[in-house]
């Protein structure tokens, strides 16, 4: 999939071009834009395979046309939200990578049951007891601290809200399909 080259932008001409509707300069911010924002996404996905390891290449060009598409969508609604403390391009780029990596957890969990997960959730047995640290008080009181939470999830909550609390704090469990499975929303 090659891609040409972005034209270099100053901020202030990012957001001017971005703005111009209907014009030639917005069509070729709005193209440049996406793009960038493909390179960024295409370039996450070959530094950091994870979750997408098991996919054709096709299969995951095509997964981050889709984000740049749904990243640049959102850059546009946003762009009043754009402060310019840092480069427009690297706001932009947050945008493509933070969607990227919700997608790459999405596909880790694409074609694993859910019900399995939740019945076989468990609460990790954290230990703070570390002989290395500097503060064994601070260590102490970090053990206290958790065994009162694991008292509360395994004592004050459902079956059900404890392997959902599980699935999406421990086992990392995108919220979205958490919903989905147990119909939520």
């Amino acid at each position: 999939m090659p891609l040409s080259r972005v034209k270099t932008r100053t901020n202030a001409e990012w957001l001017s071009e971005l703005r111009a509707d209907g014009t030639a300069a917005q069509a070729a911010a709005i193209e440049d834009l996406r793009l960038y924002l493909l390179r960024a996404v295409l370039y996450f996905f070959s530094a950091s395979p994870g979750d997408l390891r098991g996919l054709a290449r096709p299969e995951i060009e095509q997964i981050a046309q889709d984000l740049a598409q749904d990243a640049l969508l959102t850059i546009l609604k946003n762009l009043d939200e754009f402060r310019g403390e840092s480069k427009f391009t690297t706001w932009a780029y947050r945008f493509a990578i933070n969607m990227s990596l919700v997608e790459a957890r999405r596909q880790r969990w694409k074609n694993v049951s859910l019900d399995r997960i939740l019945e076989n959730s468990e609460l990790p047995d954290f230990q703070f007891q570390d002989k290395d640290s500097p503060d064994p008080d601070r260590a102490a009181q970090q053990q206290e601290i958790w065994n009162q939470v694991r008292e509360v999830i395994e004592h004050d909550l459902t079956e059900r809200q404890r392997a959902i609390l599980t699935a999406v704090v421990f086992d990392d469990v995108p919220v979205d399909l958490i919903t989905r499975q147990f119909k939520m929303l």
